[in-house]
C-alpha cells in the first residue's frame, strides 16, 4: 500500500481503515441478507459504545475536583460521542455516500490513460499523509489498550461504574469491552479518510476538466465541456452537502479536546500525564488537517478550473468560440464545505485559525486555574 498504491487499492485502504465503524455504506449490489447483517453489527457496535458513554459520564461527575481524570475521561467521552454522532450522520446519509463511492469506483475503472495517470498523481500525493494519520490513530488506540498492563491502572479508561469491578471475569470482560471502543474510536477517526477521499476524487475531475478545456478546438467539443463541468459541479456540491456533518462533528468535539489536553500539557502534571495528553492533542489535530487539506484543494481548483480555457488557442477560433470563452471567464464561486455561524470555509486558512483558536481557549482556561489556585 505505501509502495505505488493505485486508486482502486487507495479506496479498499480507506474501506478497510474505517470496517469497524460502519460508516462506509455497502456496495449498491449487495443482497438483502448483506445489510441485514450490515445494520445489526452497526447496532451492536453503537450498543456497544453507548455502554461505556455511561460510565464515562459518571466519572466525569466523580472526577470533578481532580483536573487530570476528569480532563482524561472527557477526552475519551469525547472519543465515544464521536462514535454515535459519527454512525447517526453517515446512516442518514447512506443513500448519498454509497451512489458518491459506486461513481468514484466506476470512474476509476473506466479511467483513460490520462485520466488514470491524474488519479495516480494524487494517490502518490496524498496517500503517504493518509496511511501514516490512521496508522497513528491505530497505534494511539493500541497504547492505550496494551499500556494499562504495565500500570497500575486496570482499565484502558478511567470509567467509573457504580458497582465492583475487581475481580473476575468481570474485571477481563470489562477490558475487552472497552478495548473493543477504543478500536472503534481509532475506525471512526480514519473515517475520516472516506471524507478525503471524495474531496480528492472530486478535485481530480475539475483539474481533468481543466485538461479537456486547454484542448478545446471546436464549439461542439467546449459545450461538451462546459456539460460536464455542470455534472461535475453537481457531484462535488453532493460530495460537499453529504460529509458537511461529519466535518462538523469532527471540529467541534476535536477543539474541546485539545482545550481539555492543552491544559494539561501546561500544568503542573508528571511527564507521563503529559505524554498521554500529548497524544490526544496531536489526535484531534491530525483529524482536523484531514479533511481541511482535501477542501482547501478543492477549493482552489474548482474555482480556477476555467483557467484552462485561458490557457487554450481559443484567440485562433471562430468568433462564436471567442464570445463563449468570453462568458466562460466570468469568474465562478468554489464549491465550498461549510456550516452556517460554524465552519465559515473549510480550508487550511481556517485549519489555522482553529489552531490559533484552541490554543487562545485552553490558556484563558489555564489562566483562571492559576487564579484560583493562587
Amino acid at each position: 500500500m505505501l509502495k505505488y498504491p493505485s486508486a482502486e487499492r487507495a479506496i479498499s485502504f480507506a474501506q478497510l481503515m474505517a470496517a469497524f465503524s460502519c460508516c462506509w455504506p455497502l456496495p449498491a449490489t449487495s443482497t438483502m441478507a448483506q445489510l441485514f447483517l450490515f445494520k445489526i453489527l452497526r447496532s451492536v457496535l453503537l450498543l456497544n459504545a453507548f455502554l461505556l458513554f455511561l460510565p464515562l459520564s459518571y466519572a466525569i461527575h466523580v472526577y470533578w475536583n481532580d483536573a487530570e481524570n476528569f480532563a482524561k475521561a472527557v477526552c475519551m467521552l469525547l472519543a465515544v460521542m464521536q462514535i454515535l454522532f459519527q454512525t447517526f450522520v453517515c446512516s442518514a446519509q447512506y443513500d448519498n455516500l454509497q451512489k458518491l463511492i459506486e461513481e468514484m469506483k466506476i470512474c476509476c475503472l473506466t479511467a483513460k490513460p490520462y485520466e488514470r495517470d491524474v488519479f495516480q498523481r494524487y494517490v502518490d500525493k496524498y496517500s503517504l499523509s493518509y496511511v501514516l494519520c490512521s496508522a497513528w490513530f491505530y497505534l494511539t488506540a493500541s497504547i492505550m489498550i496494551l499500556g494499562c498492563l504495565f500500570i497500575s491502572d486496570p482499565f484502558p479508561t478511567n470509567a467509573v461504574y457504580p458497582f465492583p469491578v475487581n475481580f473476575e471475569p468481570l474485571r477481563s470482560i470489562i477490558f475487552i469491552h472497552q478495548a473493543c471502543v477504543g478500536i472503534q474510536c481509532a475506525a471512526n477517526a480514519s473515517t475520516n479518510i472516506l471524507v478525503a477521499l471524495l474531496l480528492l476524487f472530486a478535485t481530480a475531475r475539475f483539474e481533468l476538466l481543466m485538461m479537456e478545456l486547454r484542448n478545446v478546438k471546436d464549439k461542439e467539443t467546449l459545450i461538451k465541456c462546459m456539460k460536464n463541468y455542470y455534472v461535475l459541479r453537481r457531484y462535488a456540491t453532493n460530495v460537499t452537502s453529504s460529509v458537511q456533518y461529519m466535518v462538523l462533528i469532527t471540529v467541534i468535539l476535536c477543539i474541546v479536546a485539545c482545550v481539555f489536553a492543552g491544559i494539561n500539557l501546561i500544568g503542573k502534571q508528571p511527564i507521563t500525564v503529559k505524554v498521554q495528553f500529548l497524544t490526544v492533542g496531536a489526535t484531534a489535530l491530525l483529524e482536523v488537517f484531514m479533511c481541511s487539506l482535501p477542501a482547501d484543494r478543492l477549493i482552489d481548483m474548482s474555482g480556477n478550473v476555467m483557467q484552462g480555457i485561458y490557457e487554450s488557442k481559443w484567440y485562433e477560433g471562430s468568433l462564436g468560440i471567442q464570445k463563449l470563452v468570453a462568458l466562460m471567464l466570468t469568474p465562478l464561486s468554489p464549491i465550498t464545505v461549510k456550516i452556517n455561524c460554524i465552519i465559515p470555509v473549510l480550508s487550511l486558512n481556517f485549519y489555522c485559525s482553529y489552531i490559533s483558536n484552541t490554543f487562545s481557549l485552553f490558556t484563558a482556561l489555564r489562566i483562571v486555574m492559576i487564579d484560583e489556585e493562587d
